[in-house]
């Protein structure tokens, strides 16, 4: 199990831990444990920027998405990632050869290419050569 104890080690957030806490699905508590700890700074994280639109895009009122924002800006250890095209593009290759659509296959690709752990409740990742791990398998 992994621990936030091991040092320097950055893990790459997907949507679904947003959605959790937002809609207050199963596994909300633990989620928003989570980004409580990124926020404070305790634990480092990676998100795209593409996923932060998709959730916007689901939020819809700019009300909404302006709360959601301005929240995000307040977690200290969160790194924000833009992929440029080309690496959208390749992206979009190794998709195709893994069998995951557009979203994933950007999350894939970046948990990839910078070697982290996706903390995600989908299982589309499993079964691929980086690693899935849920919020409590990194929480005290």
């Amino acid at each position: 199990m992994l621990k936030r104890s091991e040092g320097n080690t950055a893990y790459l957030i997907d949507a679904s831990i947003i959605l959790e806490v937002l809609y207050k699905r199963s596994h909300w508590e633990e989620s928003y444990k989570l980004l409580n700890r990124v926020k404070g700074g305790s634990i480092r994280a990676l998100m795209l920027h593409f996923a932060i639109h998709g959730i916007s895009a689901i939020l819809g009122k700019p009300d909404l998405v302006a709360k959601l924002i301005a929240e995000i800006l307040t977690w200290r250890n969160l790194i924000i990632v833009d992929l440029p095209m080309q690496e959208e593009l390749a992206a979009c290759e190794l998709a195709s050869k893994v069998g995951l659509d557009f979203d994933d296959g950007l999350h894939y690709y970046l948990a990839k290419t910078k070697g982290v752990p996706i903390i995600s409740f989908d299982k589309d990742f499993d079964n691929l050569d980086i690693k899935r791990i849920e919020p409590h398998e990194i929480l005290d």
